[in-house]
């Protein structure tokens, strides 16, 4: 039998005990219900998280579902697709605090984004957005969605469709690779992790939705909590080798 969704990607061994007949069966289901309107992303990009070996991941980003914009969602949770360069023009506000969360990580203080990008050049060089992602995942950090697919323009629509498999996917994760990291940004990953008992994870507030506010200690960007700054000695997080609290420049 034909899978359009995993016939072309280079799935790694560790995934497959996962890929048993019945799961199979829920993946063949979903992709007969999701050809009657055009999805994004394209059919290659959907599962490219099972060309990662699980063993060597040490973090999961728990994201919700894909861009609805046409050509926008890349198969990993919160990269734009479109988006090549940080000095182009872009609206997405979760990708901008998660720079911004990126450097009070190294720095300690929480900057305007207008004032980040003056530094990103320089002091606090970051890879590209296009590449960004991708090295994280070389890092051994999983960008992965609950919900893989949506009708174009329509964010949240093949939601119903993806509860199962996603269901037993992250159950899976979590049974056979417990030391696995979990950051959970916000109430649907909260959710979407309720039901299974996580060993390590970390929770903040989505990082769409950032206030320097009395109360909220559990605010991505101005929280107690940085879940970069944790991880700060085991994952390259800028893709530069940054070390906290020295700016680029003085390492030369």
């Amino acid at each position: 039998m034909k899978y359009e969704l995993i016939d072309n990607i280079q799935i790694h061994p560790e995934w497959k005990t996962f890929l048993s007949p019945e799961i199979l069966n829920i993946l063949k289901d979903i992709e007969i219900n999701i050809q009657e309107v055009p999805y994004t992303p394209l059919k290659e990009k959907v599962l490219r998280f099972m060309e990662r070996p699980l063993s060597e991941v040490k973090i999961i980003i728990l994201g919700q579902d894909p861009y609805p914009q046409p050509g926008v969602a890349t198969g990993r949770a919160f990269e734009v697709g479109t988006l090549k360069s940080w000095n182009d023009p872009f609206k997405n506000i979760s990708l901008k605090n998660i720079l911004r969360a990126l450097y009070k990580a190294y720095f300690g203080v929480a900057i305007k984004y207008n004032d980040l990008k003056t530094k990103l050049d320089n002091e606090f060089p970051v890879l590209s957005p296009d590449k960004l992602f991708k090295h994280w995942e070389q890092e051994g950090v999983l960008l992965l969605n609950t919900s893989f697919t949506c009708e174009i323009h329509h964010p949240g629509s093949h939601k119903k469709k993806w509860e199962e498999f996603s269901s037993r996917l992250l159950n899976f994760i979590n049974t056979n690779y417990p030391n696995i990291t979990w950051f959970l940004w916000g109430n649907h990953a909260l959710e979407a992790t309720g039901e299974i008992t996580l060993k390590n994870s970390l929770y903040s507030q989505h990082p769409m939705m950032c206030y320097d506010k009395e109360g909220r200690d559990t605010d991505f960007l101005f929280g107690k909590m940085n879940c970069f700054a944790e991880f700060i000695e085991e994952i390259d997080w800028t893709g530069y080798h940054l070390k906290p609290g020295i700016p680029s420049g003085t390492l030369f």
